[in-house]
């Protein structure tokens, strides 16, 4: 085996003991200065652009095909369903000769294809109600269900994406705004289901260690789309405050309930923070570090700009950004100074 792969492998697996409580921190790091890693993962690049390549060689497939060819909505129907189909068989098959990521790839894009497919059979029986929710619903429902079939995180990551299409389409479209997050009934709707799916996704993580073991890595899914949900639900509510249905002039909030809400902003995002430094979750590390950087400016711009001028603003902001960018480089190369030190 490729020994850069063997290394990332015991620190994913180290990484994992931690988080399950089985080693200590110290423990941790003496095990993982055996394994050095390189700094440069290419191989995970490798597969970011094979990823976004299958998915750019489809959307032109399409394009080439909506321009040159004249289809039905019965034909594209069945074309779509054979695509479907197709693109699931192959990425079952193509594991079986090495070619794992390519297949996960594939089923990927087989996904996309079904969403395709119900819009379509969608728009061929629509009862004129407009209910587009409930076709992702339908949606999320089969490839959640196909994700643990198959085994595939990344059509597992397509579901968190639904989940957030269908869940903002879904209350906009109860709430008769036809909009997405300005048109729920409260943004604390978010922030619910937010608390709800980092749950599941921390329940998923302990039953990792046994039950789940075949599906190690989901539960990064559902602890990151709930992450990203709290965390743009908080956003939304340390900006405008829990409001209800807007029918007239736009709601203001008393400056009261805005900083209740950036205090718990602040509060969720440094707890992640400090959980993924203790555990050593690299995600939780970064979701903490972003989501406080931007209500940084967020309060900058909000409170300060206006009487700064906008172009002092923009060149402190950018100075600032520019700074932070410098100092956490020369953060990263000083601790990898110290590592190469100690393995010396």
């Amino acid at each position: 085996m490729n020994p850069d792969r063997r290394n990332r492998q015991i620190h994913n697996a180290l990484d994992q003991w931690l988080r399950n409580g089985q080693i200590d921190t110290t423990t941790h790091g003496c095990i993982g200065e055996l394994y050095p890693l390189t700094q440069w993962d290419w191989r995970s690049l490798g597969r970011w652009f094979l990823t976004f390549g299958a998915i750019s060689l489809a959307a032109g497939l399409l394009l080439f095909l909506q321009e040159h060819v004249t289809f039905t909505l019965v034909t594209l129907a069945v074309s779509l369903s054979s695509l479907t189909l197709g693109l699931f068989v192959v990425g079952r098959w193509l594991p079986g000769k090495g070619l794992r990521m390519l297949g996960s790839t594939a089923v990927l894009l087989g996904g996309l294809a079904l969403i395709g497919v119900s819009f379509v059979l969608g728009m061929i029986y629509s009862d004129g109600s407009g209910n587009w929710p409930a076709l992702l619903l339908i949606d999320l429902l089969i490839l959640l269900v196909l994700s643990y079939a198959l085994g595939n995180v990344l059509l597992l990551t397509l579901c968190s994406v639904l989940f957030f299409v269908w869940f903002g389409g879904r209350t906009g479209y109860v709430s008769g705004w036809s909009a997405y997050w300005f048109g729920m009934n409260y943004p604390l709707r978010f922030l619910s289901a937010a608390g709800a799916l980092i749950a599941a996704g921390a329940v998923h993580l302990r039953c990792e260690v046994s039950l789940l073991a075949r599906f190690r890595g989901f539960a990064k899914v559902w602890i990151s789309c709930g992450l990203f949900v709290g965390e743009m639900s908080l956003w939304l509510l340390s900006l405008f405050g829990s409001y209800d249905l807007i029918e007239g002039p736009w709601h203001f909030a008393e400056n009261g309930e805005l900083l209740m809400f950036n205090f718990l902003w602040a509060l969720v995002s440094l707890s992640v923070l400090a959980v993924g430094v203790r555990r050593r979750f690299g995600m939780l590390i970064g979701y903490g570090v972003t989501f406080l950087i931007i209500q940084l400016y967020t309060l900058f711009f909000t409170q300060f700009a206006e009487t700064l001028g906008w172009l002092a603003s923009v060149l402190i902001a950018g100075g600032s950004l520019l700074a932070l960018v410098v100092g956490l480089e020369s953060q990263r190369q000083k601790r990898r100074s110290s590592k190469s030190e100690v393995r010396a």
